[in-house]
């Protein structure tokens, strides 16, 4: 039944789904701060203490799970549906993610992060036709030589993820 469903649902997509929801729960446990903000353990993910807050946090997580199931089956229907129809859907991948983000929280190694997490270097532009100071739009930048030793796994992961869920991906800066 559901319940089955959910759990194989769960398994198929742990790859991001468990960092995510352990990441809301301590988000929501530490009033929405920043992860950099959280105990030093738990931010940055010392075993046991990550260990002791799936633990404790268990009901909170397992309901995460339980809205992002919810959501995608939801969202299957809907895409089912459209493309029955003849309509394709078309979705966006930004190429920056946010800092204060599951993505940054639990692949630390993949952006330039200082020893306490917080970005070394951040995306922007220049000073150009639209904006004559540039902009900096905070966005930590990667680390591709770990990436390529990684053989881009994380992206390959992130791309698969997306294309499940739309028809056409456009690429955007975030």
């Amino acid at each position: 039944g559901y319940r089955q469903a959910f759990e194989h649902w769960c398994a198929e997509v742990a790859s991001w789904l468990d960092d995510f929801a352990l990441f809301v729960a301590l988000k929501n446990e530490n009033g929405g701060r920043p992860w950099t903000e959280w105990s030093s353990d738990v931010s940055l993910r010392d075993e046991s203490a990550l260990s002791r807050a799936r633990e404790r946090l268990a009901d909170d997580i397992n309901n995460v799970k339980f809205r992002q199931w919810t959501f995608f089956v939801q969202w299957e229907q809907l895409k089912s549906y459209a493309n029955e129809r003849g309509v394709r859907i078309v979705g966006d991948i930004p190429i920056f993610v946010a800092h204060d983000s599951a993505d940054v929280w639990a692949n630390r190694r993949l952006f330039y992060l200082d020893p306490k997490g917080m970005p070394e270097v951040v995306a922007g532009v220049p000073p150009d036709y639209f904006s004559v100071t540039g902009q900096r739009w905070g966005n930590p930048l990667y680390k591709w030589e770990v990436h390529k030793a990684e053989g881009y796994t994380w992206w390959i992961e992130r791309v698969r993820a997306t294309l499940a869920m739309v028809d056409v991906v456009r690429v955007d800066h975030f």
